[in-house]
């Protein structure tokens, strides 16, 4: 009788590791977020809105738009304070963004 050796999957693990780690790093992203596009606000109402938020230091919801064309909208909602001329800084529990006043495209108050 033959005896057969099989490799364990101590054995097989860095082959298998290999494999995955180069799949997810070559493929394509599977999952983007669709996001509803709002209709944009005047750059005036934005601007009072910010300050209105950053004096009263409301919650609000925001919708950016990605500086390049290969990112996609974000809806988030956060606290916002202004960093210096135009430029914002968005925090929430788990997500902090920095971002220019062109790329708020919609503001809202919770």
């Amino acid at each position: 009788m033959q005896q057969v050796n099989q490799p364990t999957l101590l054995q097989r693990a860095p082959q298998i590791l290999t494999r995955t780690i180069h799949h997810l790093l070559t493929e394509d992203p599977v999952f983007v977020p669709r996001v509803k596009l709002l209709t944009p606000q005047p750059a005036s109402q934005r601007q009072l809105f910010l300050d209105r938020a950053v004096q009263e230091h409301w919650s609000v919801f925001f919708q950016l738009m990605p500086k390049t064309a290969a990112g996609y909208p974000v809806n988030t909602y956060g606290r916002v304070k202004p960093l210096d001329d135009h430029r914002y800084l968005i925090s929430s529990r788990q997500t902090t963004y920095v971002v220019d006043f062109d790329q708020i495209r919609y503001i809202a108050n919770l």
